[in-house]
């Protein structure tokens, strides 16, 4: 378990340096994307005293950021291997897919398709393969209709009043989440990112934000309950 919570630590710390080269590369096609990610990055020379604490800043910042994604994972990656040993390389996939999501759309408020395909290619893989038995086969099917036809509606019905308020990537997100929380555990997911979307707003003063980092956040803690076998007496 050790030498998972390692690896989960440096995984985490990776993160906000990963998220932060998206607003240079995309829209680009998934190759592109993977080469410009371990891309060595460039340390401008600042010579203006001003802009070098600024940059300063902006590492430090980052820095933070990186420890606390790696704790973070560190936990995750040793909650898989504890508790679930069947499924705990697919739980670890799910849970640094879903705060890269979490940290690039906090950023530039996009969900994109290099993160959000293969968490619901993963999950449809470990439906397929796995013998997890918190979920049917069909469950996992409903939930992701269930996930793409919610968000997909909620699109529709937005674009009469503002649009761009919820994009392609919240369907796409929402329905990797189907599959790998069925519909009771989307419904929850749900419920808890609506609320943490409008207190974040609120706390921030602001009338409107990223919606991933609420989704996200919800759907980590439904799948720690949902497969700890806490969730369903609630």
């Amino acid at each position: 378990m050790t030498v998972v919570m390692f690896i989960g630590f440096l995984l985490g710390l990776t993160i906000p340096a990963f998220a932060s080269r998206f607003g240079k590369i995309l829209p680009a096609d998934p190759g592109l994307v993977c080469a410009m990610l371990f891309h060595k990055p460039h340390l401008p020379n600042v010579v203006d005293l001003k802009r070098r604490e600024l940059l300063e800043m902006k590492w430090r910042k980052m820095v933070y950021f990186s420890v606390g994604w790696g704790v973070v994972m560190g936990f995750l990656f040793a909650y898989g291997c504890a508790f679930l040993p069947h499924m705990y390389v697919y739980a670890c996939l799910f849970f640094y897919l879903t705060a890269l999501l979490i940290t690039v759309d906090q950023q530039y408020y996009l969900l994109p398709d290099f993160f959000t395909i293969p968490l619901l290619l993963i999950g449809i893989t470990f439906a397929c393969f796995s013998s997890d038995t918190v979920l049917t086969m069909n469950e996992r099917i409903v939930g992701a209709w269930f996930g793409y036809m919610i968000s997909t509606l909620s699109v529709f019905i937005m674009s009469f009043f503002k649009k761009g308020e919820f994009g392609a990537g919240d369907v796409k997100m929402l329905t990797a989440f189907g599959i790998w929380l069925g519909p009771l555990g989307l419904n929850i997911t749900l419920l808890l990112s609506f609320l943490f979307f409008y207190a974040t707003v609120w706390i921030k003063k602001k009338r409107a934000d990223a919606f991933g980092p609420a989704l996200g956040i919800a759907g980590i803690i439904v799948f720690f309950l949902l497969y700890l076998k806490l969730l369903w007496t609630f």
